[in-house]
């Protein structure tokens, strides 16, 4: 780094209160092999000592920058080109037919937000994009042989979704067959997860039954303008501000556009491009907690500044809502105690999201 280079600095929401993070205000840069590295895939289905050595390169990976790309993930690309020819579709109605699923209906996570109904981070501006979003439910997912024993009544509000978007053709069939290969995915990729940590590969495997696993289309509007709108370095028309992801972590599908930024370690803005044939790969705030800090949650943030529609198909992933999580004991010894109290994932989750509600509710 330059000894010319300037910075501003940012604020993250966090449960103990604001955190602010310095930023350089130097344009984004390529990232590195290191920082945000490619991935294969391929042996996540292969011996022990080969998943052991998959753990080994996303374990590194997870302590840099906490981003990663995988390939030969194992999702067809047929799957992925129907699921975002939905979301063209969905997006594409008029707004009264979107809000037929608004996310008030819905309950819960599930359903609809228009475009500057969210603000993820207060001092950018509202975020510039709509969502679709579907939550887990037992319904959905082919490992639960009795739904009804998880009883919670906001899965029965998502037969709405289906019932108002019943014109588009093969919309839910869709919708849920890229749903249910994303979180088959990520059980495998959590299995791969407590290798990282250093744990039996079977630890996480009864707290993500029925996870929170909640599957996005997001639509990011193409900029009439040109013109970077950037005050300070700070994107002030962002398509999503400045943030880090709140559960365990992420799959990210993302089309060729661009757009997606991570904060590096040098407190530099990357830009994460596109790569066919991959997602990206992202740690979450819990699992960092769950590493005692070893892995980072890393700040990102996304814009749109082309005239087309910018369209991206994230996957959060979670434990079981109910289940006590602790510090993996393999990252605590006499010289590095648990930073972190034991808590659900869920209430970790609704205190987080209630949170940001309340600070977007007052700006």
């Amino acid at each position: 780094m330059s000894e010319t280079t300037q910075y501003t600095q940012i604020e993250l929401l966090t449960l103990k209160g604001p955190e602010y993070r310095r930023v350089s205000t130097a344009p984004p840069r390529s990232p590195t092999e290191d920082e945000i590295p490619v991935i294969d895939l391929t042996a996540i289905n292969g011996t022990p000592q080969k998943r052991k050595d998959l753990a080994s390169k996303i374990r590194a990976a997870a302590q840099n920058t906490g981003f990663f790309y995988v390939s030969n993930h194992g999702i067809p690309e047929e799957v992925i080109q129907n699921a975002l020819a939905q979301a063209k579709a969905f997006f594409g109605q008029s707004e009264e037919d979107k809000r037929r699923v608004s996310h008030e209906k819905l309950k819960g996570h599930d359903g609809f937000y228009g475009v500057g109904t969210t603000q993820i981070n207060k001092s950018e501006t509202k975020d510039r994009k709509e969502t679709l979003s579907l939550r887990y439910n037992p319904e959905n997912d082919p490992t639960v042989s009795d739904p009804t024993a998880l009883n919670d009544e906001r899965y029965g509000a998502q037969e709405l979704l289906w019932t108002e978007t019943s014109h588009l053709p093969g919309f839910r069939e869709v919708t849920i067959d890229f749903w249910q290969r994303r979180l088959a995915l990520a059980r495998r990729m959590t299995r791969i997860f407590a290798l990282t940590l250093d744990l039996p590969e079977d630890y996480f495997d009864e707290i993500i039954t029925h996870p929170g696993a909640d599957g996005l289309y997001i639509h990011y509007p193409g900029t009439p303008s040109i013109e970077a709108k950037t005050q300070g370095n700070i994107d002030i028309d962002a398509g999503i501000g400045s943030h880090t992801d709140i559960q365990c972590f992420t799959l990210l599908w993302q089309d060729m556009s661009g757009g997606l930024q991570v904060l590096s370690a040098d407190d530099e803005w990357l830009d994460a491009r596109p790569i066919e044939g991959t997602f990206v790969v992202n740690i979450g705030d819990f699992l960092q907690r769950l590493s005692n800090n070893r892995f980072k949650s890393t700040v990102h943030r996304v814009y749109n500044r082309r005239s087309t529609s910018r369209y991206a198909m994230p996957f959060f992933v979670g434990f079981n809502p109910e289940a006590v999580c602790e510090v993996a004991p393999t990252c605590v010894d006499d010289e590095h105690p648990a930073l972190f109290e034991p808590i659900s994932c869920g209430k970790w989750h609704r205190d987080r999201l209630e949170l940001a509600r309340g600070r977007a509710a007052a700006a």
